[in-house]
């Protein structure tokens, strides 16, 4: 457990967003990230970040919740395979999240390593909470998301990760997600659609289509 401890320290010094916490918890703030295939805890999140947005598309925001969340997730898990060779457990009943209105901290109180990145990452969060909001946003743009999110996180890391997020953009349910040959998905986030949205930069759009 100590190596993994101090594999989260080290790896959260690459920038703040890839901080995962560690240690006990007290209070009430933190629930196991099993609880965001939750409907009514999905629904408080998506329509407080709709809210923030200024957007009444519930699909909109929710689409933005899910793409932050995997970005943090890519985040824990490429970092940590990049930096050790090894990734972090990301198990819903132990990987802890709490925000105010979004997801902004994750914690785990008993870190340890686990399986491969596309275990911890695809199968054991993404892949289930997909099937959970599928009737919120289309499950195509959360994968997309997912596919954006990994290389996102990639380019953080630099060249170490690139091997890694090469081989995950090949995985099955991502492999469709993004064209290789220019980095574009083949889905929109939907970002385009709040009221100070712009273009991402790997967008399927060449440009900004009609509201």
């Amino acid at each position: 457990m100590s190596d993994a401890i101090a594999l989260l320290a080290r790896i959260a010094t690459l920038t703040p967003y890839f901080a995962v916490s560690t240690g006990p918890v007290s209070g009430e703030d933190w629930q196991p990230t099993s609880t965001l295939r939750d409907t009514d805890v999905r629904n408080t999140l998506v329509s407080a970040v709709a809210e923030r947005m200024g957007t009444t598309e519930m699909r909109v925001a929710a689409s933005t919740v899910f793409f932050g969340y995997a970005a943090r997730l890519w985040s824990v898990a490429i970092g940590s395979v990049a930096v050790s060779g090894r990734c972090i457990r990301l198990d819903p009943g132990e990987l802890l999240w709490r925000g105010d209105g979004s997801i902004t901290h994750l914690h785990i109180e008993r870190p340890r390593f686990g399986e491969s990145a596309a275990v911890e990452v695809l199968d054991r969060q993404v892949g289930p909470l997909i099937a959970a909001w599928g009737d919120v946003v289309a499950p195509g743009l959360m994968w997309g998301n997912t596919a954006s999110a990994l290389a996102g996180a990639g380019r953080m890391i630099g060249d170490a990760a690139s091997p890694l997020v090469d081989a995950l953009l090949d995985e099955p349910r991502l492999r469709e997600s993004l064209d290789r040959s220019t980095g574009r998905r083949r889905s929109c986030c939907l970002f385009y659609r709040t009221p100070s949205g712009g273009m991402c930069g790997d967008c399927v759009f060449p440009s900004r289509p009609p509201a």
